[in-house]
């Protein structure tokens, strides 16, 4: 079984692009390099993830449930997303991180999925 290893970055001009349909459930693996393309170390710190509408910046309505964040490779800046449930609605949702540590917040992203109807 192979693993595609996504990067985002701090750089929010660096946009991913993924596509999923509606009723998926997905887990994305995400590496957080910073504007040089060098992975951050993750292995201090809190992560946080927003989900939001690309078209109209409200949040996006998973209808429940919450995301679920895996430290997987933290020295490498190595992250496993678990949405929070399937995707309900066709839409553009934007994904973004964030590394708090202390007082410091670091933001990596966006990975835009575009949510499909069948």
């Amino acid at each position: 079984m192979s693993v595609n290893i996504i990067n985002i970055t701090e750089d929010p001009e660096q946009v991913v692009q993924l596509a999923a349909w509606t009723g998926d459930w997905h887990t994305y693996v995400l590496r957080l390099v910073d504007d040089n393309g060098s992975p951050v170390d993750i292995t201090t710190g809190t992560l946080g993830a927003t989900f939001t509408n690309a078209a109209t910046g409200i949040a996006y309505s998973f209808g429940g449930g919450s995301v679920t964040l895996t430290k997987s490779m933290a020295t490498q800046g190595i992250v496993t997303v678990l949405n929070p449930a399937a995707y309900p609605t066709a839409a553009v949702v934007r994904l973004t991180l964030s590394l708090t540590v202390s007082t410091s917040v670091r933001r990596f992203g966006p990975l835009l999925i575009e949510v499909l109807a069948p």
